[in-house]
């Protein structure tokens, strides 16, 4: 349902999808933790803070975003992309997907910035593939280091 969503396919409000992507994480839960009780290493793209900023930017409530997302569980390191909208545009393969239009991913970027904490790595994607490649590979190493040292699991936006 959300892939048909997502090309234009299926119509649905804005709540009923915000909601059915958080359901989607909520199903996955307890895989993830039992994934991670194991020692496997798990690299989840985009995840609560997408589902957050792009429902928001649509003008839905911050905080009702936020609320279906609480408890899950907390990234380890958050690997923030940071390109300016204009640039992503001029990439190949841009504009195929619902949320690909520039207006709105300059509302997506705000809700970002709003969501960041001093514990995201920025990085600028606007550098080389290789420089970008490089410190994205620095950042999961020191996670990873990190991780096998004990860090404990933590759930998100639980105050």
């Amino acid at each position: 349902m959300i892939s048909s969503y997502l090309s234009n396919q299926t119509q649905l409000d804005d709540q009923t999808i915000h909601l059915l992507y958080s359901a989607n994480r909520w199903e996955k839960r307890l895989l993830m933790e039992d994934k991670l009780k194991t020692g496997t290493t798990l690299i989840v793209d985009r995840y609560s803070y997408s589902g957050v900023a792009f429902s928001s930017a649509k003008g839905l409530d911050f905080g009702w975003c936020k609320a279906p997302e609480k408890g899950l569980l907390a990234p380890d390191v958050v690997l923030y992309l940071d390109i300016p909208p204009e640039k992503a545009a001029e990439r190949g393969g841009y504009g195929g997907e619902r949320y690909e239009r520039l207006d709105f991913q300059k509302k997506v970027e705000e809700k970002y910035q709003a969501l960041r904490d001093p514990s995201w790595k920025i990085i600028d994607a606007c550098m080389s593939m290789e420089e970008v490649q490089k410190q994205l590979r620095e950042h999961v190493m020191d996670c990873v280091t990190s991780c096998q040292n004990g860090k404990p699991l933590s759930q998100l936006w639980l105050y």
